[in-house]
């Protein structure tokens, strides 16, 4: 196991912080992580978004939908 010097300092900023490969790798999985939940997160949004123009929609549709009903057929 070789150790990497990371340009972080500890808690009190006066060492370099010490980190293995293991503990880089974990770093970069734990980005690669956030990255994806940062992009679902967005597709979430975009998603509610969607649904709530579709409720707009079907509310408005059925406010139609009853105004066609109750009206008398016009000739």
């Amino acid at each position: 196991m070789s150790v990497v010097m990371a340009s972080d300092t500890d808690s009190a900023g006066d060492k370099p912080t010490v980190r293995t490969e293991d503990d880089v790798s974990t770093v970069k999985q734990l980005e690669e992580v956030n990255n994806r939940l940062g992009t679902l997160s967005e597709g979430i949004t975009m998603c509610e978004r969607v649904l709530n123009d579709l409720k707009d929609l079907s509310e408005v549709l059925v406010r139609k939908s009853l105004q066609d009903v109750t009206l008398p057929p016009q000739k």
